[in-house]
């Protein structure tokens, strides 16, 4: 924990730094961060009080009616009684208001394009998505459905996934079912069958994705005309529980039936409690058990069948 609090700290010291919040003079304007962040808030809202401009920015009621004297002082902002409760006043710009956060916007504008010139396009791509799960995980009502709204699904393997697919597996297996690195081995091994033998028309890859990252799959590979094999399900961690890896396992079954399949069946390990769960929760029956020493560990080897005529 104490590294993670280290390296939030040294990014907040870098970024508050990079884009000159520390400045007292904002965008080279008469007012600091702090209160052009209160007249953009203004701007942004056709009728606004100082009470919810607190509760939005989470600021001090004191220093809020500090801002707003100062900004009605220097005419950038008028207030305006509320026909429906006369002790309430709204706050929106004025004119010359209007006409200095247009400039704000324009000066952050290239400030932003100053700052991101440099990097070329999928480097500004992997800016803008770290951003954006920043935003994500540390919004206030944060919960992992967040997450999910922003996952997409495709069809197909593109250069560079398959990769990508063995890391995780190594990975993840290693960290959650302390499997060895011999592990990986295996991983790779099968992928290397499965690309050697790969038909487009009867084998299938699913993939989810959060920001062009892969964090789920699941696989459909052809073994005879009436039986296939589901392989490399997975879903990575935090996005578990928001309903990715039932829709994976769901559009490989609804395959399976397309394809007038009679026969599913799969291979795992007794470990994989979570997903023989949901193997059976859909109809798969456990057809085979043996014990086995791999991967550094003492396991019993499963296969699962699915009948699905």
């Amino acid at each position: 924990m104490e590294n993670i609090i280290q390296q939030i700290r040294g990014f907040n010291r870098f970024y508050t730094s990079h884009i000159g919040m520390l400045k007292n003079n904002f965008l080279d304007s008469p007012y600091s961060l702090a209160e052009v962040r209160l007249l953009y808030e203004i701007g942004a809202h056709l009728t606004i009080t100082s009470q919810q401009l607190t509760e939005l920015l989470n600021l001090d009621k004191g220093y809020v009616s500090r801002v707003v004297k100062l900004f009605l002082k220097d005419g950038i902002v008028e207030k305006m009684q509320s026909e429906e409760d006369k002790r309430v006043f709204f706050i929106k710009l004025t004119e010359t208001g209007s006409h200095l956060l247009k400039a704000l916007h324009s000066k952050s504008d290239q400030q932003i394009e100053d700052i991101v010139k440099q990097l070329n396009g999928d480097e500004k791509e992997m800016l803008v998505n770290s951003m954006q799960s920043i935003k994500n995980l540390l919004v206030e009502n944060y919960d992992k459905e967040n997450l999910a709204k922003n996952v997409e699904f495709r069809e197909g393997l593109k250069p560079g996934d398959i990769g990508y697919l063995i890391h995780l597996h190594g990975k993840l297996y290693t960290e959650e079912s302390g499997y060895s690195q011999d592990f990986e081995k295996y991983v790779i091994k099968t992928f290397s069958e499965f690309l050697e033998n790969y038909s487009e028309k009867n084998d299938k890859v699913w993939l989810a994705e959060y920001h062009q990252q892969i964090i789920g799959c699941i696989a459909i590979l052809h073994r005879s005309d009436e039986e296939a094999q589901l392989r490399w399900f997975l879903t990575l961690p935090m996005f578990r529980g928001t309903g990715i890896g039932k829709k994976l396992l769901n559009t490989a079954l609804d395959y399976c039936k397309e394809k007038k399949y009679k026969n599913l069946y799969l291979l795992t390990t007794n470990v994989q409690e979570k997903a023989i769960a949901m193997y059976e929760k859909v109809g798969f029956v456990k057809t085979e058990s043996i014990e086995s020493l791999q991967w550094g560990q003492k396991l019993t080897e499963e296969r699962f069948d699915l009948k699905l005529d």
